[in-house]
């Protein structure tokens, strides 16, 4: 008895490793590269621990593609809320421009930068913009005036 005591409590005094080990690296993503691709959104899918998008890719210069790209978001829907996303930001049909780094591999796929829907012009992005993108930035709310 005094056995199945102490091993209960080891248990419950480990850490969770199933959480640290189940999140994935972005290694696999070319951050030196950033690629652009027009095409038309599959699907949104708002679902930690990361959100993803799939797009189907235009026809270039006359000839079919139809290629389906996954592309990845660095966070869940939480930190997207926060910015101002929602699970309906992005609807099946919204044709887009995405900017993403390509994976290494060279299979469709990327990690999201940032998106403009050519329908009316809107610019989506997941928060804090890259060094390259100040112009999606917010300006610092302006402190107010002391009083006294």
């Amino acid at each position: 008895m005094k056995r199945l005591f102490w091993l209960a409590m080891l248990a419950i005094g480990l850490p969770p490793i199933g959480s640290a080990s189940a999140h994935h690296s972005f290694a696999m993503f070319d951050r030196a590269q950033v690629a652009t691709l027009t095409g038309t959104v599959k699907e949104l899918q708002w679902s930690a621990p990361h959100v993803l998008l799939w797009v189907v890719k235009d026809p270039k210069d006359g000839q079919a593609d139809g290629t389906l790209w996954t592309i990845e978001m660095s966070t869940g829907p939480g930190p997207l809320s926060r910015v101002g996303w929602t699970k309906r930001s992005l609807v099946p049909g919204d044709r887009v421009t995405v900017e993403f780094n390509p994976l290494r591999s060279g299979d469709p796929g990327g990690s999201f930068k940032r998106l403009t829907i050519l329908k009316t012009g809107a610019v989506l992005a997941t928060g804090a913009p890259p060094a390259d993108m100040d112009d999606l930035a917010e300006p610092p709310a302006a402190a107010p005036p002391a009083t006294q």
